[in-house]
């Protein structure tokens, strides 16, 4: 018996194929694709018949794929015809074409496959997670085709199909492809529980939910008991829950918190967060190295040259801000950030109708997002257009979510006195608030531009937590109650807007207009000199400084200036000679000493 099993081993005419195919795998898992294909050739030809197995070509096809022999991989799969009936053979012959930026010819696979093998198989989970890969590069060839609502139908297909394909939803959400309460609708019509276990359930439902609240500012947090599920657990030490926080911290305006949050996360992830927050922190040098960074790092990434086009719109070189971004979009044409960025370049130039056009084309790309239609909005403020500002507001309260009707910021808004009070009843994202105030308080309506300001501080959070970025909007509400006759209101919130930015030179000057017209003339004058030390070329201060000089002067009359009495002075007579000196002794005595030293 030993002997007959010493033959068999030895035996050069009979090949172990499933040990072949082992082999494959493992190579694959160590990224040694130069081995893994050489035995995925072996297995595919050894594999006992003229025709090779569809899984057997899978693998190799798989290897040649990592190798970067992309065209040599869909080759390999189409000559054989198996992305017609093998589902797996059809995903990698996909990724291929995609790699190389044949997306017509993506397409063209699909439409050659039998259709019974894109329907998804309740008992057969293995094959909906094929199917879900093959809908997922179906929608990135659709996106790169310009059909985004096509692309969004696949994707939700694929999650539709597989619950635990979280790439899917990525791309939906990066792609802001649907409004949030679609998102919503969907996230709880998924067959989860059906799917997968309850606890990997309750896993993905909390990591469903951090990413659908990207805007939501986070909770408060409490005392912590001690108590921790492993749900709470894994999801406490993942990197997906520190990107999620960072989005959040960054959407509410914590951009340095965010940034270490991303830290914990790693230091390369989400690289556009983490640009737009150096931004708004003013971190050049920062921004700088990690722009060339992630050149030297990713050039064909879209991030990298989308980072250095972010250093350069901080410091102020808006045209070549705009050449990196156009290579940004050039190398991910789907990415809308950049085209806001792109829009934010021009409005610091002051070119509105090339900043409303970048930003029209965001809202394409985006048309699930409340950030496009927002700029928009302030664009046309600044041109003066009240009618499209109001509608495009209203437009951007609604996206964000969290209306309490449905048609409460929705449609267009009248040209009535009406139309800033029904966005201050709907809208819940404090950023949309106060542009809205800015925008109504630009048109002369000073009583909707601080009802839209008090509800975007009750949206940013409590008071106590408040970032020094809002305080903008108490200097803001100040100036909308003293145009609303209330000066004395008005120093409050521009008292509260110093204790959040101390010794601001805008806010000081605010603060000394208000002193002086609550008749408080020498407190203004020292909130305003406080003003010029910050800033001597303020020019408002300098305006209400000369004018309260002159009140003062006109009001000083000469009975009212301060007589200072002279001490009085006491002639003591001088002391009596002595006869008995001579003039030498007397002329001594009647000299002072006015000896002085040179040393």
């Amino acid at each position: 018996m030993a002997k007959s099993e010493s033959t068999t081993r030895n035996n050069v005419d009979s090949l172990n194929v499933d040990f072949m195919r082992s082999l494959v795998k493992q190579y694959s898992e160590l990224g040694q694709w130069t081995s893994a294909f050489f035995w995925a050739d072996a297995a595919a030809a050894s594999s006992g018949s003229a025709v090779a197995s569809g899984d057997d070509i899978w693998l190799l096809a798989s290897a040649m794929l990592a190798r970067g022999e992309l065209h040599r991989a869909a080759h390999a799969v189409t000559s054989r015809g198996l992305h017609r009936r093998h589902l797996l053979c059809l995903g990698v012959a996909m990724r291929a074409y995609i790699a190389a930026k044949e997306p017509t010819t993506t397409l063209n696979l699909l439409e050659e496959c039998d259709p019974a093998l894109l329907d998804p198989r309740s008992m057969d989970q293995t094959h909906n997670r094929a199917l879900a890969g093959v809908l997922v590069w179906q929608a990135r060839a659709l996106s790169s085709l310009e059909r985004r609502e096509a692309a969004a139908e696949a994707l939700t297909a694929a999650l539709r199909a597989d619950c635990a394909c979280y790439e899917a939803l990525d791309l939906l959400l990066e792609q802001h492809a649907l409004t949030p309460s679609q998102e919503s609708e969907l996230i709880e019509s998924l067959p989860i529980n059906n799917q997968m276990s309850a606890s990997e359930a309750t896993l993905l439902r909390a990591a469903f939910r951090d990413r659908l609240r990207r805007y939501a500012p986070l909770p408060v947090q409490m005392h912590d008991d001690g108590v921790k599920t492993a749900v709470d657990a894994a999801r406490a030490r993942s990197a997906a829950a520190a990107e999620a926080r960072g989005r959040r911290l960054a959407a509410g305006g914590g951009w340095a918190e965010a940034l270490r949050a991303l830290d914990a996360a790693g230091p390369w992830s989400c690289a556009e967060v983490r640009a737009a927050c150096l931004v708004e922190l003013k971190r050049s040098a920062e921004l700088f190295a990690f722009a060339h960074a992630l050149v030297d790092a990713y050039p064909q990434s879209w991030t990298a040259w989308y980072a250095v086009g972010c250093y350069y719109y901080l410091i102020g070189k808006s045209e070549f801000a705009r050449r990196y971004l156009s290579k940004a979009c050039g190398l991910e044409a789907g990415a809308g950030c950049v085209w806001l960025a792109y829009g934010h370049s021009f409005a610091a130039d002051n070119e509105h109708d090339q900043a409303m056009a970048a930003y029209f084309k965001a809202s394409q790309l985006m048309p699930g997002c409340y950030l496009p239609p927002l700029y928009v909005g302030v664009e046309c403020s600044l041109l003066n257009n009240v009618s499209m500002c109001e509608r495009f507001m209203a437009r951007a309260a609604a996206l964000h979510g969290n209306a309490e009707s449905g048609d409460a910021c929705d449609g267009d808004a009248d040209a009535d006195s009406r139309g800033w009070e029904r966005i201050a009843r709907g809208v819940a994202s404090p950023h949309v608030a106060h542009e809205a105030g800015v925008a109504a308080f630009a048109a002369n309506r000073p009583d909707a531009a601080r009802a839209l300001w008090l509800r975007a501080l009750a949206a940013a959070g409590p008071a106590e937590r408040l970032g020094p970025c809002w305080a903008a909007t108490m200097d803001a509400l100040g100036h909308a109650s003293r145009a609303l006759g209330r000066p004395a209101e008005a120093l409050r919130w521009h008292a509260r807007a110093l204790a959040l930015r101390p010794a601001r030179a805008s806010s000081l000057a605010a603060r000394g207009l208000c002193l002086a017209l609550l008749g408080r003339e020498a407190e203004a004058a020292d909130a305003l000199h406080a003003a010029l030390a910050r800033d001597p070329d303020h020019v408002v201060a300098l305006a209400l400084l000369d004018a309260i000089v002159d009140r003062l002067d006109a009001a000083l009359t000469e009975e009212e200036i301060p007589q200072f009495p002279f001490p009085a002075v006491t002639l003591e007579p001088p002391p009596e000679r002595d006869p008995s000196d001579g003039p030498a002794e007397r002329a001594d005595r009647d000299v002072s000493d006015m000896s002085m030293s040179f040393d």
